[in-house]
């Protein structure tokens, strides 16, 4: 009935994969209690800014994979960064939106994709898994959403703001029928498994379980969360370190397959390397930081206080929606173009049924 495939191997699944969401719901309630509210932004520049510069070593370092892409490589930065211009110029609360909306699609979707390596290192599932998989991580994630005290809090607030006449009894009907269509789901589902042993085809337990604890720490920070740190940090740390690491198994991994290696990947890809890459990540994370002007508060978690005003949070910049300097407008426009353009290069560098990216994996 099961066969165990791991992503990268026992020890470091139940590490990165298992146990951190956990660990990220531990650190997210430490800071909800002890840090301030400007704490959100070091979190995005300490874990967010690296995980980011991740995708670029990944999408830019193999030769073979910059000749396959090329053109939307070049032309899809090109077109978010004039997007991204003209919205903060004529619409920023807009851009602001897109920005969240497309940052929860590429998370859920993220989880996903792992789901997905699951099954393909361990030989498992059906035909129809991948789709059954899809499918539950929009429900759940979506479920989250709509029921959730957190979110409930947010949407129903965005609502009102639009002139949407709502009363509780519609706000209850909403979260009623969202568990509903969950609830039937995941016995659909349920059935999805039953039915794959009984074609003959194997269950990967790690696939359960990562997807299980993946989504704990999700509800879990969705009804406990007192003021949005606890979300923020949890939710960031489990995406961007479990895609750090994926990353550079992957570059480790394919650096020995493959020909064409920069030198700068060869060099991170050594046996033992782990700690360059660590370094270039925040490296990045610095040089960004003062490229866009963040204040020195987002250095330090909100703890060193340089006498600095702070707004609201930088990635978002919402506060600053009526006018813009010069300045304001390029450091907005870096903040939410890069944030997208990432989103937009793993919507196709990161494809498991790929063969060329099952080398790296």
């Amino acid at each position: 009935m099961f066969q165990t495939g791991y992503i990268l191997n026992r020890r470091a699944d139940f590490l990165w994969f298992i146990t951190l969401p956990f660990l990220a719901i531990a650190a997210g309630l430490a800071g909800q209690k002890w840090l301030p509210i400007t704490a959100a932004a070091s979190v995005g520049l300490w874990i967010t800014t690296p995980h980011h510069f991740a995708t670029w070593i990944r999408t830019f370092g193999f030769r073979d994979e910059w000749q396959r892409w090329r053109l939307p490589l070049i032309v899809g930065p090109v077109l978010i960064f004039t997007a991204i211009w003209l919205g903060l110029t004529w619409s920023p609360l807009t851009v602001a939106m897109l920005v969240m909306l497309w940052d929860h699609q590429h998370s859920l979707m993220q989880q996903y994709g792992f789901s997905r390596i699951y099954d393909f290192k361990a030989g498992t599932g059906s035909a129809s898994t991948a789709r059954f998989d899809l499918a539950l991580n929009w429900i759940l994630y979506f479920n989250m959403f709509f029921v959730s005290p957190y979110w409930t809090q947010i949407w129903v607030m965005e609502l009102f703001s639009w002139k949407v006449p709502l009363n509780a009894a519609v706000v209850q009907g909403i979260h009623w029928v969202s568990w509903t269509i969950t609830i039937v789901f995941l016995v659909i589902y349920l059935g999805h498994l039953v039915r794959t042993v009984r074609q003959g085809h194997r269950i990967n337990p790690m696939k359960l379980l990562f997807l299980g604890s993946s989504y704990f720490m999700w509800y879990f920070i969705a009804w406990f969360s007192t003021s949005p740190l606890l979300y923020m940090i949890a939710h960031r740390i489990m995406h961007g370190v479990q895609y750090d690491v994926i990353v550079y198994s992957y570059i480790q991994r394919k650096a020995g397959k493959t020909k064409g290696v920069r030198r700068l990947m060869a060099e991170i890809a050594r046996p033992g390397r782990a700690y360059v890459f660590i370094l270039f990540g925040l490296l990045y994370a610095l040089v960004f930081a003062f490229l866009v002007g963040n204040e020195l508060t987002d250095f330090g978690l909100g703890l060193l206080n340089f006498n600095i005003p702070y707004d609201s949070l930088p990635e978002l910049g919402i506060k600053h929606v009526v006018s813009f300097s010069k300045y304001d407008l390029f450091a907005l426009t870096m903040i939410n173009a890069v944030a997208l353009v990432h989103y937009y290069y793993d919507s196709f560098i990161w494809k498991v049924r790929d063969t060329k990216v099952q080398t790296g994996l």
